[in-house]
């Protein structure tokens, strides 16, 4: 009975450990992120960000705050863009931030309505708030021509 309680413990504990891996943390937020924007949701998935985050979308701008990353998404939402996609290349954690490094892909629609499919390169930045969350204080892409 003894080496069952810790076992358990050292499974819950490793557990706990786990949850709060860069890695997993990266993977759940990228997961919302897919899920909000392939799903439409746009309050879902401006909530993601922090009030004063900042968005550069490979147009050589520099968004900040939720209005504008709300204006930003609501166009491809209403354009069509799905199956978005993210793989993670790298990670680099220190303390209450997490950098990713990675790919993206998605699909839409030309301007004659055709599909398409566009991807390029990513990095996002996660800060954890007072509350213990994790949001996108930073997020860049590029596009692949």
């Amino acid at each position: 009975m003894k080496h069952l309680l810790l076992a358990m413990t050292a499974v819950t504990f490793s557990g706990a450990v786990l949850a709060d891996s860069p890695e997993n943390i990266v993977s759940k937020a990228n997961q919302e992120w897919n899920q909000a924007l392939n799903q439409g949701q746009l309050n879902e998935l401006v909530a993601l960000y922090d009030n004063d985050a900042t968005v550069s979308p490979a147009n050589g701008k520099l968004l900040e705050g939720h209005e504008a990353i709300r204006n930003l998404f609501s166009g491809f939402i209403d354009n069509g863009v799905h199956n978005h996609q993210i793989e993670t290349v790298d990670i680099i954690a220190a303390d209450k931030q997490i950098t990713q490094v990675g790919y993206w892909q998605a699909e839409g629609v030309d301007a004659d309505q055709q599909p398409v499919s566009f991807g390029g390169v990513l990095v996002t930045v996660l800060e954890q708030n007072e509350a213990g969350e994790w949001q996108l204080q930073s997020h860049v892409w590029n596009a692949a021509p």
